[in-house]
């Protein structure tokens, strides 16, 4: 029975994520997530206790299958590979539907504190990643002796900055820029000369 009820969970965050990556969070509503599941109301409210609950635990549950499946995918890499996908996978070429969603999600978190609290959780794991990439970089040479700490903070905020600014009208020409811009900082201060 505790299985079944497990399942069913899963499945109305599976299905929260789904419709949130389709329409964004916004436009998604309580009767669609059961219509399109095709369970009643009072098996949502049975698992989450509002709406905000189960938005917050499907973001939750979504970032951090996000953040899981990087980390599994740069596992064999080398510190310079794992720098390059960590690029990639922050500044997708163009704004697809994980990147907006995401996006969604960080404005929520400016007047939510709910939300806020996602956003750091989240933000400090993603964090953990990174610096670990660039500590193994420096124990194994291949990046400058630095404060591993600081050098996450200032490539992380340089992604995310970036991001933001590639959010608004992306084009080929703005892409580039980024790639080159980001490519020049890590040169200079992450990579050993």
């Amino acid at each position: 029975m505790k299985e079944a009820k497990e399942t069913l969970k899963a499945r109305i965050l599976d299905g929260a994520i789904a419709l949130f990556l389709e329409k964004g969070i916004a436009n998604v509503t309580t009767r669609e997530l059961t219509e399109s599941l095709g369970i009643s109301r009072s098996h949502i409210y049975h698992y989450f206790s509002n709406w905000q609950v189960l938005c917050i635990a499907a973001l939750d549950r979504f970032m951090r299958d996000e953040l899981e499946t990087f980390a599994r995918q740069i596992n064999a890499l080398t510190s310079k590979q794992k720098m390059a996908q960590l690029v990639e996978n922050f500044l997708p070429l163009e704004p697809d539907a994980a990147w907006q969603l995401y996006s969604s999600i960080w404005h929520l978190a400016i007047h939510n504190a709910a939300y806020a609290e996602l956003v750091e959780s989240i933000t400090d794991e993603w964090s953990g990643v990174v610096c670990g990439i660039i500590e193994e970089g420096i124990d194994n040479g291949t990046f400058r002796d630095s404060d591993a700490r600081r050098t996450t903070r200032q490539l992380v905020s340089l992604l995310n900055g970036y991001a933001e600014f590639l959010s608004v009208r992306p084009s080929a020409k703005k892409c580039k820029m980024v790639q080159e811009d980001i490519a020049d900082f890590i040169q200079q201060f992450i990579y050993k000369a």
